[in-house]
């Protein structure tokens, strides 16, 4: 094989490599998924944040949304402590209705939202 050859097969077998390592480091950076959870206690809504990395619980923004009709009005924003759990406190009354929270993406943690919890009215 000639010398030009064997050079470019041996250039074209880095750049094969290269790209290789390049996608397992990207497999690796994927991004973590979020749960969430709501629950009621008066006179606050509080849940968790779960997530297969624990930076992904800790210092997250939640935000507590009343589904109306048209967009959902934000009623509150808080944010998890280093478990995961948080808590926005609304008042002695919480009108009847559904509520949720959605935990906003940050760096390598997905966003989450929770189920819809319904109060009666």
């Amino acid at each position: 094989m000639p010398l030009r050859r064997r050079a470019f097969v041996a250039v074209l077998m880095l750049v094969l490599l290269s790209a290789a390592l390049g996608a397992g480091q990207a497999t690796a950076a994927k991004r973590a998924g979020t749960t969430v959870v709501i629950s009621l206690k008066t006179p606050a809504f509080h849940g968790t944040l779960g997530s297969s990395k624990a930076a992904c619980k800790a210092n997250r923004t939640v935000r507590l949304y009343k589904v109306k009709g048209g967009p959902d009005k934000l009623l509150k924003t808080g944010t998890s402590n280093k478990k995961g759990k948080w808590s926005t406190p609304i008042g002695k009354s919480i009108p009847g209705g559904s509520y949720y929270v959605k935990a906003v993406a940050r760096g390598s943690c997905k966003a989450g939202k929770s189920k819809t919890l319904v109060i009666p009215g």
